[in-house]
Parts: structure tokens; C-alpha cells; sequence
């Protein structure tokens, strides 16, 4: 929508009347788009936080322990604000980064070959797209895993209060060559639910779990660990946990 808003305004003479018109109809498509990401991303969290919960009530519904108990959506509420508060900061920031481009066109500054360069992109050069791209796919993918982590962990929580022995495990499950070597180090590691693994931020913080939105972000950004709830009367762990 950009490249043909901005091949409209080439046609036509460059001058800044029509150079503003161009911007108006970027920034309402740039509107539409985050709207439609922020409802996407909504209906992903949702599943993504049912989806937590289920990984700890399917074992134990297995084992014939009940599991039917609710925990509250506020923590679900506040991850949705909060991501889309920051799908909002993304769109924003690439509509004032056409907007700058557009700017030095209206001025003069640049040639509109230039601008569209600058903002389009190419095969060889992909511009500004390209990391606001791939933040909005960070943003997603982090806060997803997160989601799944927090309902997890609440519902290992609430469990433990009526089924004693309860522990978690802490599951590497990114891909080895992206590994964070403190990642490795705790997977298959057993902590009471209630309390935390042994891996600290670079603060000295000890992480809860996966994706805990307490530790820094270095622990936490593109992390692919998870954490699965364990009873010693259910019998050895899994043998991925004992044998990596």
C-alpha cells in the first residue's frame, strides 16, 4: 500500500500538497494494519494461555488427579494490554519513519527516487521494513511463549496447593545452535512449583520460569524453553530430560 501511495504521488507533480495527501493514506493504512495485527495476536494469546493450562491439567488428568479447578485471566488481560501497547509502538514507529522520509521529500532534500528507496527498499536493500518486521515478529513470538509460561506456572501453582509432591521441569526446547548455554545447562532441572530454577539474570534475578517477565530481557527475548509440571509417584521423568 505504501510503494503504490508512493508510485501514486510520483505520477503526479512532487510537491508537498501532494506529498501530504500521500502521507495521510499511509497513516490510515498504517492504522488498519496494526488494528488487524492487534486482533490477530489477541486470538493468539487466548489460545496460547488455554493451551498453557492444558499442559499441566493433561498429565495430571492422566494420572486421575482432578485438575478442574479455574485460575483468573487478569495476568492474560495485562499480557494482551502490554502487547498491544507495543504492536502499537511498532506501527507508530513505522509510520514516523516513512513520515521522515517523506518530509525530505517535501522539502526538497530528496528525490522522490530516493524517498521511495529509502522507505520501500530493495532485493539488495530492504529498508526500514525489514526491522520493523522483525521486531513485530519478536514482539509476537515473546509474548506468546510468555502467555503459555504464565498460565503454566498458575496452574501449577493452584494445583500444588491440593496435590503435594507437585515439581516443575524446565524444558530446552529451542534450537541448539541458537541455545543459551545457561538455557542448556537447567533443562531437565526439578524445582518445587513455588519456587525457582536455579538460573539467574544478569541482575541475580532467578527465573520462575520460561519467559518470567521479572527477569531481564536477555533471558527472555527469542527464548523456546518451556517448563512441564512432574509427581515422583508418576515415575522417572521423561527420558529427554535425563538423557540432554
Amino acid at each position: 500500500q505504501v510503494r503504490t501511495e508512493l508510485g501514486r504521488a510520483a505520477i503526479g507533480s512532487w510537491d508537498s500538497y501532494q506529498l501530504k495527501q500521500t502521507l495521510d493514506a499511509i497513516e490510515r493504512a498504517t492504522d488498519e494494519y496494526t488494528r488487524r495485527i492487534q486482533a490477530e495476536v489477541g486470538g493468539q494469546l487466548v489460545e496460547l494461555w488455554s493451551l498453557g493450562q492444558d499442559s499441566v491439567t493433561g498429565p495430571m488428568n492422566e494420572a486421575g488427579i482432578f485438575s478442574g479447578y479455574n485460575i483468573s485471566q487478569s495476568s492474560l488481560d495485562a499480557i494482551s494490554e502490554f502487547t498491544f501497547h507495543k504492536i502499537a509502538n511498532v506501527g507508530a514507529d513505522a509510520f514516523n519513519k516513512i513520515k521522515s522520509e517523506l518530509t525530505l521529500g517535501m522539502i526538497g532534500t530528496k528525490t522522490p527516487q530516493q524517498v521511495a528507496d529509502a522507505i520501500g527498499g530493495s532485493l539488495k536493500d530492504p529498508g526500514v521494513f525489514k526491522s520493523i518486521a522483525e521486531r513485530a515478529e519478536v514482539i509476537t513470538k515473546t509474548e506468546l511463549g510468555r502467555t503459555f509460561s504464565i498460565a503454566s506456572q498458575k496452574r501449577m501453582e493452584q494445583a500444588a496447593k491440593y496435590v503435594p509432591g507437585l515439581v516443575k521441569i524446565w524444558d530446552h526446547a529451542g534450537h541448539p545452535k541458537q541455545a543459551r548455554l545457561s538455557h542448556l545447562a537447567v533443562h531437565g532441572q526439578q524445582v518445587p512449583v513455588d519456587e525457582p530454577f536455579k538460573l539467574e539474570d544478569k541482575n541475580g534475578y532467578r527465573l520462575m520460569y520460561p519467559h518470567d517477565p521479572n527477569a531481564d530481557i536477555s533471558e527472555t527475548i527469542k527464548c523456546g524453553c518451556d517448563h512441564v509440571v512432574w509427581k515422583a509417584e508418576w515415575g522417572e521423568i521423561p527420558k529427554k530430560f535425563r538423557d540432554e
